[in-house]
């Protein structure tokens, strides 16, 4: 008979406020493996000081605190999975590492979510699918267009995305999706051949070997702004991708060019941003902003020229399910002595704090 593996699930009071469905899935992923314990704590309570952690090999972290006490009173502990978006935050790092207990982190699970919203929102723009929904839902009842067979917005980018000459800054999870999907949309379907379009990407931290694997061009970061008539940003908040679209690079954006945001707009001069918009000189699409929740009086609600969510590309139940299964599936990789799939590493939150 196989070893008994023993899980502490560790939730807070009001954890379906924040993340619903994960526990559930959580508690039927890791009892079909083991025994899994739930022990319901809010945030910052030390896990020793409420449970016996002495015979416990894994924990998941949605409530709680986890603390140098803790992992000392832990030593069957080997795997502990939660979501720092990537940071390490909250963690005893030092006192896991002499340990060599692995961390897992959700990030990842977002990622699929939030790239098809990113994509969704770029197709949404070119073709105005808002805008002519607002036009029927309001009860318009003639089809009128520019031309017969023309009917999208003169003067900004339009029309099919995999004919556009697009940009993706930062291609990690998300943005790597976006490149790929941009690049796929790019290709005739009836010749197997690229378009007149194609797909620029930079992400300074990705070897370019593996986005050209995708048919997507590795270039510097102005390069991307000169060429590029659809900009996707998709890189996460970390200090040294503050303003990367600075004031002088959305100056530079050939008119008309089409600007999507998702992620956080950390890296985008938005207030720069906003001029060319208002000028109409550029257009938008947004799933977050430079402050939440957009102000009623905000000058980019109301326009043609901009499509709009209120940051909820990450929040669908896939995301949530996607969460526990990722903690689930290297659980049972690490106590099978395997390696992890999504381990959090010292390097990888040195690079999301900008300490490299």
């Amino acid at each position: 008979m196989g070893a008994v593996f023993r899980f502490l699930v560790v939730r807070s009071p009001d954890l379906e406020r924040s993340w619903p469905f994960v526990h559930q899935q959580l508690l039927d992923r890791l009892s079909a493996l083991g025994e899994a314990r739930v022990l319901e704590l809010p945030r910052g309570e030390p896990l020793s000081a409420h449970a016996t952690l002495s015979d416990i090999d894994a924990i998941s972290l949605f409530g709680g605190q986890l603390t140098d006490a803790c992992v000392e009173n832990a030593p069957l502990l080997k795997v502990v999975g939660c979501n720092t978006d990537n940071t390490g935050k909250g963690l005893p790092l030092d006192a896991l590492d002499a340990a060599g207990i692995s961390i897992i982190d959700t990030t990842r699970a977002w990622g699929q979510s939030v790239a098809e919203v990113a994509l969704a929102l770029g197709l949404a723009a070119l073709r105005r699918i808002p805008q002519w929904h607002a036009q029927l839902a309001s009860g318009a009842r003639s089809f009128q267009y520019d031309a017969v067979q023309y009917c999208d917005a003169t003067g900004f980018a339009n029309g099919e995305l995999g004919s556009r000459h697009v940009g993706v800054i930062g291609l990690g999870q998300i943005g790597g999706r976006v490149a790929r999907w941009c690049a796929a949309l790019a290709v005739d379907a009836a010749t197997d051949r690229p378009t007149s379009g194609g797909v620029l990407g930079y992400d300074p931290y990705l070897p370019p070997e593996v986005p050209a694997q995708w048919g997507v061009r590795s270039v510097d970061l102005d390069t991307l702004v000169d060429e590029s008539e659809v900009v996707f940003v998709t890189v996460p908040p970390t200090p040294t991708a503050k303003h990367l679209l600075d004031r002088a690079r959305i100056g530079r954006l050939r008119r008309g060019a089409l600007v999507v945001i998702v992620t956080r707009a950390h890296a985008v001069d938005m207030a720069a941003l906003r001029e060319r918009i208002v000028a109409d000189e550029l257009a938008g699409a947004f799933d977050v902003y430079d402050e939440e929740p957009l102000a009623p009086d905000d000058p980019l609600r109301g326009r043609a020229n901009v499509v709009h969510t209120p940051h909820i590309a990450g929040r669908t139940r896939d995301a949530n399910l996607r969460t526990a299964d990722i903690i689930a599936a290297d659980f049972e990789r690490v106590l099978r002595g395997e390696s992890p799939q999504h381990q959090l590493t010292r390097q990888a939150i040195k690079v999301r704090l900008g300490e490299v």
